[in-house]
């Protein structure tokens, strides 16, 4: 088994940002279907092939290069959304904040669980 319990359930932050992760994306893919139809849907194929890559190396080590490049993946994502010429619209700039936000939260998640008392230390 890729995944052990014992593992998930150190990393609770993490694991509720990939979950939210997800829901936001197969979300976003149906929108963009009903709106575009299957247009776009190579593209939307291709950006959660990849989440699920980063996210399924990220769950199966403890690595530090998956986590840094999933952050990464996101925060980029916003940065790329910053200029894009939907962001005009109210979904773009909430996107573009949940990009930052479950980047941050990803990278930093062992600090955020020292912090409010999830996860012991040591």
């Amino acid at each position: 088994m890729i995944f052990k319990a014992e593992r998930m359930k150190e990393r609770p932050i993490l694991i509720t940002a990939i979950i939210l992760t997800l829901i936001v994306e197969l979300t976003l893919m149906i929108f963009v279907y009903n709106k575009v139809g299957a247009e776009r849907l190579p593209s939307q194929f291709g950006r959660l092939a990849v989440q699920l890559i980063l996210i399924f190396w990220t769950l199966g080590s403890k690595s530090n290069i998956a986590l840094f490049l999933l952050a990464g993946y996101h925060i980029i994502s916003g940065l790329f959304g910053l200029y894009s010429k939907d962001s005009a619209e109210l979904l773009g700039p909430v996107l573009i904040g949940f990009h930052f936000i479950i980047g941050i939260t990803i990278y930093f998640h062992d600090w955020i669980e020292n912090k409010i008392g999830i996860k012991n230390v040591g």
